[in-house]
Parts: structure tokens; sequence; C-alpha cells
């Protein structure tokens, strides 16, 4: 096909400018790494060599040849299976390979099998796409290697590339501060939207991909596989999962008993430096400390662990070569699935105990603890601040020395807002698509066949600020007063009712109570209640407030004590007319109530 003018001359551009490789040129020095792990690595004349390898572990192949690649392997082995979960916005199938040395390969089977089933996915952000390559390894080495004993510990579900779309944006330029492959793929997907924002409210072919292998499979065990950005540290293989503050104490547990001590020594064995995921408190630097983020279940891990899940985030240190965070990635994922099978007994009674949890408050916000929680022994890279002569200001500037600090852990677990769980929530018919996505979270509801009557309470809402602009294509709720209310209403057949006495509880609260941040309040699927669409005239309310204020004493009273506590407010003729509306039966009794009724 003949290529635009356009495009040939923005090619020319991009590869004449200064700017081609800057980038990789100024990063901060790397340390020198020679881990045991590098035996991983096959001759370039091995027959299922990878693209990875074949490019001496600089460059990661494109979308259509690693499909290709995988559909060859998966055609050569009689223990794997590829299934296509969905289709991308750009029209791309989003692919899911499954391995099961008792050739289970079908929902019904995988969810009751004997053994664990573990589910890991790369590319989520397509740029940070080191899990594809080394899933790709591990696959290789078991159907075709001498690691066909991992499928006796355990089936696998590996997703190579989750944010298709966004792994084809792919260019030299992808990410600025990630040291390799050659080229990269995009953050977020075709529509602009960040995957790893996505999980609670469902709005991206790649999420909705995920929820319906979670609900389906029903994996023991879910590893997102991610890039870091910022600071410069030892560390290699950085990864984490909710410690304290969530929604599954004993899977936390299990994972900080089990789990992290086995894979932390693995990836030792191998050369690697494992640590905790690192956030400097200060954005530059940990001279203040690593933040432990409580995070929201719109991200992987905590959308694993408010469904139970044992969930892990791995972010990799994007200034380590991309062939040292692969080879790091391929010995996590072996020693998971040697680990998962070790301790399944103990994690199957850790994953039910936190099912049968039945709580009757749910903390639906946390804030950072008063005080640091204690402090760590911190394998840091040394570094000196200079002042810019660009914006005088001053900025971090990282040596490549290896030095050792202790630093704070700052946590933020401390539980500040907490809602009473109802009987039961209530969604009308009329607002279908929020039933359809909790639906699709796998939750568990009756639908209406027939009109019902019932007395429920409701969340009002008071003064509110909405954002300034856009996130993730929404405009959510910035700030809001609530109050309730209690009203008779008339449901009508296709609404749904939510019990909250199912293992999902926590998800059901998070999901319909204003107050949580990832509520489908606050993300903005309820923003038209807030447009008021009646109004009454001057000409009417002139001679109803006066025939009013004669009829009703109490009214009146009521209206003497509001001008005597406000002073402001009889200065505004709008404000008197529409504190007088409001006590009519002519003014909108659903302007601002939010249609969650809850059954106490």
């Amino acid at each position: 096909m003949k290529k635009p003018l356009l495009y040939i001359l923005s090619t020319i551009l991009i590869l004449t400018s200064p700017f081609a490789s800057f980038a990789q040129d100024i990063m901060p020095p790397t340390l020198p790494w020679s881990g045991k792990s590098k035996e991983l690595l096959v001759d370039k004349s091995h027959k299922w060599v990878t693209p990875f390898e074949l490019s001496d572990g600089l460059e990661s192949p494109t979308y259509s040849e690693t499909i290709a690649w995988v559909e060859k392997l998966v055609a050569n082995s009689e223990y794997l299976r590829i299934v296509t979960l969905g289709t991308s916005e750009q029209g791309r199938p989003i692919e899911l390979v499954i391995a099961s040395k008792d050739r289970s390969f079908s929902e019904d089977e995988l969810s009751t099998s004997k053994k664990p089933l573990i589910f890991f996915q790369a590319g989520i952000h397509a740029g940070e796409i080191d899990g594809k390559d080394a899933g790709m390894m591990l696959l290789r080495d078991i159907s075709q290697g001498n690691k066909l004993a991992l499928l006796d510990d355990a089936n696998l579900l590996f997703i190579p590339i989750l944010n298709v779309d966004g792994h084809e944006r792919r260019s030299e330029y992808g990410r600025v501060n990630q040291r390799g492959p050659k080229e990269m793929g995009w953050r977020t997907n075709a529509q602009n939207l960040n995957l790893n924002r996505d999980y609670t409210k469902l709005e991206t072919a790649g999420i909705q991909a995920v929820a319906k292998v979670i609900n389906s499979f029903d994996p023991d065990l879910y590893v997102d596989i991610h890039v870091t950005d910022g600071a410069d540290y030892q560390y290699d293989i950085t990864y984490g999962y909710v410690a304290t503050g969530g929604y599954s104490p004993q899977i936390s547990n299990w994972l900080s008993t089990y789990f992290q001590p086995e894979v932390d020594q693995a990836l030792k064995d191998e050369g690697h430096i494992p640590g905790p995921l690192l956030f400097a408190a200060n954005g530059n630097d940990f001279t203040q400390g690593n933040v432990a983020f409580s995070f929201s279940p719109r991200f992987s891990h905590t959308y694993g662990d408010i469904k139970h899940i044992p969930s892990i985030l791995i972010e990799n240190h994007s200034l380590k070569p991309f062939e040292q965070r692969v080879l790091g990635t391929y010995v996590f994922l072996e020693q998971a699935i040697k680990t998962v099978s070790r301790h399944f007994s103990e994690l199957q009674a850790a994953v039910k105990s936190d099912k049968n949890q039945k709580p009757s408050e749910i903390t639906v916000k946390f804030a950072f603890r008063e005080t640091p929680a204690d402090s760590m022994e911190f394998l840091g890279i040394a570094s000196r601040t200079e002042t810019s002569a660009i914006t005088g200001r001053d900025y971090v500037v990282w040596e490549g020395k290896k030095i050792t600090q202790i630093v704070p852990s700052i946590l933020m677990d401390r539980p500040v807002e907490n809602v009473q769980v109802p009987k039961a929530y209530w969604i009308p018919a009329e607002w279908g698509a929020v039933i359809q996505k909790m639906k699709a979270h796998g939750i568990e509801m009756e639908i209406l066949t027939q009109e019902k009557e019932l007395n429920l309470e409701f969340s009002t809402v008071g003064e509110y600020k909405m954002s300034s602009q856009p996130y993730e294509g929404l405009l959510r709720i910035q700030s809001v007063e609530l109050d309730k209310l209690k009203r008779t209403v008339t449901l009508q057949p296709g609404s749904a009712r939510i019990s909250t006495d199912q293992s999902l509880a926590e998800l059901v609260v998070i999901l319909m109570e204003p107050e949580s941040i990832d509520s489908f309040f606050q993300w903005g699927y309820f923003n038209s209640i807030l447009a008021q669409t009646e109004y009454m005239e001057t000409y009417i309310m002139e001679p109803l407030i006066a025939k009013m204020l004669s009829e009703d004493a109490d009214l009146k009273k009521r209206f003497e004590e509001e001008k005597a506590s406000n002073p402001e407010f009889t200065k505004s003729p709008r404000t008197v007319y529409s504190w007088f509306y409001k006590q009519t039966p002519y003014f909108d009794q659903n302007w601002k109530v939010i249609p969650i009724g809850r059954e106490r």
C-alpha cells in the first residue's frame, strides 16, 4: 500500500531528529549485572527461540509476531490451547493461552480442578511488556523443554498482551524513562483510557476480558506485570499485594507468610534483587521514606483483593536493562507456580475464610497513619541535587553507586470512613447500564419480573463539586455533602435486588455507597440526577407564597427563623423563591436523590 505523504514526512522527521536516541543515551548509569537466570536463555539456533532472545534481549515482537509465535507453539503441544476473550476497540483479538497437562481447557474443568489455577497477564500498560516475553519463554520451556513438571503443580492462564491496541502504538519513543525494549507500546488504549484504572467501571474491552476470566475460571492467583516509573535504586524486581488496609486479611497473611519469602529467595538465588513496591514519599528520592498506598479497587491487585483472589502487582524497575527484567519475571512466575502448589491447602483455607466474612460495616476510605509504621533497610542508589540552569530549581541526579539507607515506611491503611452494610441494595430498571456492570463483576442478584413497592433508604446530595476536567473519560464528583432519606417507591420489572449476603459483599458496598471513591456515583454514572429540570415562574411563586404563609403557621415560623439565622438569605430573591419551592409538592422529589435504595 502506498504510504500517505504526511506519514512519510513525519517518519523522516523522526528518523532525522536530534532527539532520536537521547533518552537512552542520557539515562542514569546502570549497575553491571550477570545473574544466574541468564542460563534460561536458549541459543539462537534453538527451534523455539523467542524473538526476544534472537534480539539479544533488546527487542520485543509486534502483536502479529507474538500471536503467530504463540499459535505455532500451541499447535505443537497437546498441553496448550489459545482462546479469544474479546476484541479490542480497534478490532484486535485479545488472546488467552491455557496450559494444562490434563488437557483440561474448559472453564468448568479448570475452575473445579484439584490443581491450583494461576492467571498472569502482560501488557496492561503496553509499553511495560516484560511479562509477555517472559511468559513466552516459560511456556516454551514447559511445552517443549524440561519444565513440563510445572504442569503437575498447576494449570496456567496467560494473556500475552492485554492492551493490544496500545501495544501497536509502538515506537522508540514510547517510554522516555525506561531502558528498553527498543520499541515500546503506549500506556493507554486506543481511546486513551488507562486499563489499570478501569477495574470498577469496566469501560474497556481489556478489563472486560479480565473480568470474564476471573468470573469464569476462578483463578487461585492473579499476577499483573508492569514496569515502574520513578526513582533509581538497586532492586530490579519489585512487587506488592494488599498487606494491610484491604478486604482479604487471611489472603494477605498467606502472601506474607508463604508466598513472599519463597519468591524472594528464588529471585535472589538467580541473581536478582527483589523488593517491595516503591514510591518515594517526596516524589524524588527515598530520604523521607517509602509510601505504601492503599489503592482503591480500580487497580488490578486491589480489585483482586476485594474479590478475595490472591493478587500480585509486579513493578520491574524501568532503569534496569530489558533482558534483566524479563529474566527476573520468568523466575518470579516459575516460583509462583511452585509456591502456590506447595501451600495450596493453606491458600484455600485463607480464601474460604475471607469469602465467608459477614462484616456489619466496611471501610470505604483510608488515610495515612499519623506516624510511620516502622523503618526498612533500603538498597538505594547515591544521588545529588543540582540546580537547573533552565528553571532555577533543584533536581535529582542519580550517580550509579550503591548505598544502603534506613528509611521510614509510611502506610496508608488507617480507616477514616466506614459505612453500615445494609441487607440489600436495589437498582431501578432505568439504570440498566449499572445493573449490567454489576453482573459483569460476577455479583449475584435477583431481577424483578413484576412491579414491587418498597420502603427504602436513599442518599441525597447537598453541596457538591465536580472535577474541573475529565478523568478516564468521565466527569467525577470531587467533593460532596450527603444526607439520607426514607421513602416508599415502586420499582419496575428489570430492577435488581443485590443482597449483601454473598462473598462479594465488600465489592458491592464499594460500588454502591456514594462515600466510596470507586462508587458508580463518584465515577459520574448518576450525574444526570444533579440537573434540575422543572421550575416555577415568579408570577406563580408570589401569590403561592402569600397563600402558604397565610395558611401554614409552622412554615411562617421556619421562614422567620431562616431569615434570622442567615442574613444573606433575603438578599437574593432567587434563594427565597427556591426555599419556598422546595416546600411545595411541585418540587422534583427525585432531584439530587441517588437512585440506589438500601434495604435495611
